[in-house]
């Protein structure tokens, strides 16, 4: 009874990363908020509705998160959490700043919060969205993407002119990428008309 593209892959689905809220240090480094003993609130919205919110404060070398949890609809319970910073060195110059997850110590840039505590992707066994997207989807995804950075005008599909402040060799060598999901997404709907 599905639509195109879908099947059996949908039947044995993880939580994704993009369905539950996240810290992201790179976000938290850009505005500003990690500098030490600076305080403040970090808050999700869908749809511009307020989804929750978590207070935290800055140290020299970590993050401490005050918020309230509940599971199963259960009581709020008060958390507060201690989360690692580390950074290293890039190549030309300059700093990159990690989160070291509280459960495996791995050095990530996200932090997700499907539980009690904000842990990194791989201790809550988080997929990404693109990955339980069947082939024919994901192509048509990554093809809007691209179209729609590229293309000064992009509708339904379709594109024309080169977005303003592009290079004409990042264009083209973007407009052969888009070119080849263009094909691929083809190639997926008649191997799916084939079968059906």
């Amino acid at each position: 009874m599905g639509g195109i593209g879908s099947g059996n892959h949908w039947q044995h689905s993880k939580t994704t990363t993009d369905s539950i809220k996240a810290i992201d240090i790179r976000y938290m480094r850009k505005h500003g908020l990690l500098k030490p003993i600076n305080k403040g609130s970090l808050s999700w919205n869908c749809n511009g509705e307020a989804m929750g919110y978590i207070d935290y404060q800055c140290f020299e070398d970590h993050l401490e998160l005050n918020y309230r949890y509940r599971i199963n609809g259960g009581d709020w319970q008060p958390m507060k959490q201690k989360i690692q910073l580390d950074e290293t060195h890039c190549h030309y110059g300059g700093k990159r700043y990690w989160f070291r997850c509280s459960h495996c110590n791995r050095r990530v840039a996200l932090l997700y919060c499907d539980g009690a505590l904000f842990l990194c992707r791989h201790c809550y066994d988080l997929t990404y969205f693109s990955r339980q997207q069947s082939p024919m989807s994901r192509a048509i995804e990554q093809k809007h993407k691209l179209g729609q950075r590229i293309f000064e005008h992009y509708e339904y599909g379709e594109g024309w002119g080169k977005r303003k402040g592009m290079h004409w060799a990042t264009f083209y060598r973007l407009l052969r990428r888009y070119d080849r999901l263009e094909t691929e997404w083809h190639d997926q709907m008649n191997r799916y008309f084939e079968r059906h």
